[in-house]
């Protein structure tokens, strides 16, 4: 897999749809209820649901969930791997704000033309768990920032195009530490773990259309352990 960023192609993408929906800005996406700016808070909105959920079971490695739906509606999550009730509970609330918010995205496409709920998620080829460990087999931890115990989950996130390749690869975090410059390494070396990856992906598809898609891939340093890819959440 070539995973040349290809930058040039994705900025000239991105700078034509900004053109194209400047004067847009409170125009409809493809749904009555919904436009461009709330569809971008319920991105943000799903984000920093998966920032705090992660941020709990980094502590229950046995970790797992399976979303319950009732006549095509979110019922429930049903959560295991985590002992103490008050924490169990939280997180299946946390993650149904998830994946209800998900849901109300599926199929509509950002301002920039860039689906982030499609109706069947891109994937790797070689499938998740093979990529998973992959990923796993090039992670180091940046020695500064192991010793001085900075740890935390990068967010690796990327667009699918329709084609298969990846571009517009970067990084995200919350991780608290006064060390910037460190945390910085992490992101670098979640990021260089995922790109040495040589997978190929097919594309995500929306009503029968292969389109781009983001995908993400959280990375977790614990100076304490190795570093590792906890369960993904989707």
């Amino acid at each position: 897999m070539n995973w040349n960023r290809r930058l040039s192609k994705t900025y000239k993408t991105l700078i034509a749809s900004f053109i194209l929906m400047a004067g847009a800005l409170t125009a409809t996406a493809q749904h009555d209820d919904l436009n461009y700016d709330e569809l971008e808070k319920m991105q943000d909105n799903i984000e920093g649901y998966l920032f705090q959920v992660y941020e709990i079971v980094d502590d229950y490695p046995n970790f797992g969930y399976e979303y319950v739906y009732h006549n095509g509606h979110l019922d429930r999550v049903a959560v295991s791997g985590i002992d103490d009730m008050a924490t169990k509970k939280e997180v299946a609330e946390l993650m149904h704000l998830f994946r209800n918010e998900k849901d109300k995205m599926k199929n509509f496409a950002t301002r920039v033309g860039i689906y982030y709920a499609p109706e069947q998620e891109a994937e790797p080829e070689m499938g998740y768990e093979a990529f998973r460990q992959e990923v796993m087999n090039n992670i180091n931890y940046p020695e500064g920032a192991e010793n001085f115990g900075v740890e935390g989950t990068v967010y690796v996130k990327f667009i699918v195009e329709e084609d298969g390749e990846v571009s517009f690869v970067t990084a995200d975090q919350d991780i608290d530490s006064p060390y910037e410059q460190r945390v910085k390494k992490l992101e670098e070396a979640a990021v260089a773990a995922v790109e040495e990856v040589d997978a190929e992906w097919e594309p995500a598809i929306v009503d029968g259309t292969i389109v781009d898609s983001w995908a993400v891939i959280p990375v977790t340093f614990d100076f304490q352990k190795n570093p590792s890819l906890p369960v993904l959440i989707q």
